[in-house]
């Protein structure tokens, strides 16, 4: 299952006076049982870039290819459900996001 990202582009808080733009006119085709990093500084679109890959995030521009599903922008995928199961995401420290380290923090 190839995945390609074209021409895609997307900010945060579009439309408001807080619009921050994370990515632009991306481009990349990631070939099916390839690996592939993603390295830059803090800041320049890593982590907004993977989350456009199982459709945590949908492009404000350009399309985002996983296998045969198209997420473009300005339109609704169906196909989520399908796309996040061939495609998964760990995030740098879950433990923080999902769990407490004791239940008195809860």
């Amino acid at each position: 299952m190839d995945i390609s990202l074209q021409q895609v582009g997307y900010s945060y808080a579009s439309g408001t006076p807080f619009e921050k733009r994370a990515l632009h006119e991306v481009n990349a085709t990631i070939k099916s049982g390839s690996y592939t990093a993603v390295i830059g500084h803090t800041g320049s679109g890593k982590s907004t870039l993977l989350l456009h890959l199982n459709g945590l995030l949908k492009p404000t521009e350009g399309t985002v290819r996983v296998g045969d599903v198209n997420i473009t922008a300005g339109t609704k995928a169906k196909e989520l459900k399908e796309i996040r199961k061939r495609v998964g995401i760990v995030f740098q420290f879950p433990e923080h996001q999902l769990f407490e380290e004791t239940v008195e923090k809860i």
